[in-house]
């Protein structure tokens, strides 16, 4: 946003130079008459657009303080940055587009379910309440492990099987708990989530140029921000886990599975970082963050992730 508006104020100003400074003796000139108006016209568009980006940067940007206000964890002083009014605006803004007007119920609690995994033997697949037949309600005794994760792309569910596998070979009650079995306007927020991005990607890809570029510098910047974003919307799923008792661990194959379950307050979270690309999206406040290899590991910690929140496998 700061370097749009500046590209404005650049372009219409040069336009301005031209229109305001071009010697008189001048005007007589055929090319002259013509590209004068054209000037004026651009510095007063340019103008216009660093305006509205101004204001609008200003507007949404007022507006981070009462979004992040009772948010379990905080993500500023996590990562060591207080973000500039451009950095809130853009938080408020995709934030917006993530939950359009749903508002976040932090004490809302949906009753959950379980059944043995057609698939896994000894597996317990949680669901909502009521939602399938000759399920039982959910009740985990204290040595259970529940591995959280969400069926959207980059093998999530595969990964989620793979940490089951190990939690039954080592004897522990386990507990597969997808957020999108707990059908709820939390779980739908999730899905239009994914849809909005991957048609936003799309629509991005069709129009190519200057849209490509700007749709690439608000969504897929790995920065702060993007940890400031993702955890917000965790903030509003918190129905979808209320229900499992805090001390049971939870072992999460996509960060809105750890990062909601940080805000719930759970003690014991690992967070299978399943990417090797270092970025801060993929990195869960208050949980043990579990790597694949040293230099991810490293790079993490030249970011600043707490080095006794961050293990090597």
């Amino acid at each position: 946003v700061e370097m749009s508006v500046a590209k404005a104020v650049i372009g219409g100003g040069l336009a301005a130079a031209v229109y305001f400074y071009a010697p008189s003796e001048l005007d007589a000139d055929a090319v002259v008459r013509t590209v004068k108006p054209f000037c004026y016209g651009m510095a007063l568009f340019c103008g216009g657009i660093a305006a509205i980006a101004a204001v609008g940067t200003l507007v949404l940007g007022s507006m981070y303080g009462s979004l992040i206000e009772g948010n379990t964890f905080k993500i500023d002083e996590y990562v060591h940055q207080q973000p500039s009014m451009a950095q809130r605006a853009q938080v408020v803004l995709l934030n917006r587009l993530n939950v359009g007007s749903h508002v976040a119920n932090k004490s809302a609690s949906i009753a959950l379910e379980d059944a043995e995994s057609p698939f896994v033997p000894s597996l317990r697949v949680t669901s909502k309440a009521g939602s399938r037949a000759g399920a039982t309600g959910f009740k985990a005794p204290a040595e259970a492990i529940v591995v959280g994760t969400i069926r959207m792309g980059f093998g999530h569910h595969r990964i989620a099987y793979a940490a089951t596998s190990w939690a039954l070979g080592a004897g522990r009650p386990t507990y597969f708990h997808d957020l999108l079995n707990v059908d709820s306007p939390e779980a739908q927020l999730i899905i239009d989530m994914d849809k909005l991005y991957s048609k936003g990607s799309r629509m991005a890809t069709e129009l190519g140029g200057p849209v490509e570029k700007l749709w690439g510098m608000i969504t897929k910047n790995g920065d702060e921000n993007s940890l400031r974003v993702f955890y917000q919307m965790a903030e509003h799923l918190r129905p979808l886990m209320q229900a499992i008792p805090r001390s049971t661990p939870i072992i999460a194959t996509h960060c809105f599975v750890g990062m909601l379950a940080v805000s719930l307050g759970f003690k014991h979270v690992i967070n299978l970082v399943i990417d090797n690309y270092a970025q801060w999206f993929i990195v869960v406040p208050g949980a043990y963050n579990l790597v694949q290899g040293p230099s991810n590991y490293h790079n993490l910690l030249r970011m600043g992730v707490p080095a006794d929140r961050l293990l090597l496998a």
